[in-house]
């Protein structure tokens, strides 16, 4: 006899949990927030083939020296907005019938740049590219503070999940109760916008400058949420 009344009551105590879940609800919520970018960050990278790695070397510094030289003295960048990101050096060959041939010595040296006055890029794209062996790449936009976008597209998130929660409440002829969990399940994240430098006519029909189509970037949060569910 004591012996079933000890297994009734851990088939009891098993069957509790299952029981407290069936009275939730479970639901996720997300929500995007635009903001207009105040700062840019690009990537200048010099290219140069040469008898010796020296030269090569060489070669691609005084590139990059250069445009370092544009962009702080013509647009006022800072010092340290431009930083050396990558430094590379190595025999290049050609293909021949015979096998192949060595051609030179190729070097590579790139500068990430953090522009504040993003309203410039179209200008500083057209003065750089005037530098033979330059490469723009790696384009992208941001908003150095975004705590304002990120706080109010977790409040968002939150609302979206309250308000599905009330849709299948309502559905199921129920209401929801005080809410049990949140778990902020991504962090809050920045969609980048792919943006478009393209070459456009300027008044002097034998000059062409660059027009830079600026748009705005996404902030974006995710949700889960647990309810309660109240029995009418």
């Amino acid at each position: 006899m004591k012996k079933t009344l000890i297994i009734a009551m851990l088939a009891s105590i098993a069957l509790m949990p299952l029981a407290a879940e069936s009275g939730r609800i479970s639901v996720s919520g997300s929500a995007e927030i635009s903001a207009y970018p105040d700062i840019a960050e690009f990537t200048v990278t010099a290219t140069a083939t040469r008898d010796t790695t020296e030269e090569a070397r060489i070669a691609v510094s005084s590139m990059t020296n250069e445009a370092a030289g544009i962009l702080k003295s013509e647009f006022g960048v800072a010092e340290e907005d431009i930083t050396t990101s990558m430094i590379s050096a190595y025999p290049e060959y050609r293909w021949t019938e015979d096998g192949n041939e060595l051609i030179g010595q190729r070097a590579n040296e790139s500068i990430s740049v953090v522009i504040r006055d993003i309203e410039n890029l179209g200008d500083i794209y057209t003065r750089l590219l005037g530098i033979n062996g330059i490469e723009i790449s790696n384009v992208s936009l941001d908003k150095e503070d975004k705590s304002a976008e990120i706080e109010e597209s977790r409040i968002a998130a939150v609302m979206d999940a309250r308000t599905k929660a009330e849709t299948y409440a309502r559905a199921a002829g129920v209401r929801i109760g005080d809410v049990v969990s949140i778990t902020d399940s991504s962090s809050s994240s920045v969609i980048y916008p792919r943006n478009v430098m393209y070459a456009m006519a300027a008044t002097d029909e034998s000059a062409v400058s660059t027009e830079y189509r600026i748009s705005d970037i996404t902030v974006s949060s995710t949700v889960s949420m647990v309810f309660e569910i109240l029995n009418d």
